[in-house]
């Protein structure tokens, strides 16, 4: 699986959520989100729990830098009646990698198209806006980043405030 991806600081939350709904057609729908993260040599590997007891391991790989990138991902999804399964994992992940970290936040999500526009709030942290343009088998990282510098334009992000990496590397800094 792959999309493209661009992550920012947010100054103004009401005026991005107001853009983004315009954007989108309708209210945004909130996610709360848990992640642990591991310690992995290779990319990034983060179990994310939902308040229904839900969860899903993420792995993924992205290069940090600024602007669009080209994030590559696989998912292993837990139904809340799966809740101790994923229990069992993340002891198991735990043991075996370590724990690199925690990242809290409360997400506020628009579609646009084959996009996901977030508007996150992260515990520590602030206020941050991330697009993730999910691309088609068929479409080349050139179209993703198209759509992706589109939206951002439209949602009146600024170049000067993306961001490299991930909420997980803004906290270590901390």
């Amino acid at each position: 699986m792959r999309n493209i991806e661009i992550k920012a600081k947010v100054h103004n939350v009401e005026e991005i959520c107001k853009k983004a709904e315009e954007l989108s057609g309708g209210p945004c729908v909130i996610i709360k989100q848990d992640d642990v993260f591991y310690k992995v040599n290779d990319g990034r590997l983060k179990l994310r729990r939902f308040p229904d007891s839900s969860a899903v391991l993420v792995r993924y790989s992205r290069d940090d830098e600024g602007g669009p990138k080209l994030c590559n991902y696989d998912l292993l999804e837990f139904s809340a009646d799966e809740n101790k399964k994923a229990e069992e994992l993340d002891n198991i992940l735990q043991k075996c990698l370590g724990i690199r970290g925690r990242v809290i936040k409360e997400r506020k999500l628009y579609l646009v198209g084959q996009t996901r526009i977030h508007i996150d709030n992260v515990q520590d942290l602030g206020n941050f806006m991330e697009l993730e343009v999910v691309l088609e088998p068929e479409q080349t990282i050139e179209e993703g980043e198209a759509i992706a510098k589109e939206l951002q334009n439209k949602l009146g992000v600024k170049n000067e405030d993306l961001l490299k990496g991930a909420y997980m590397d803004l906290l270590e800094r901390l």
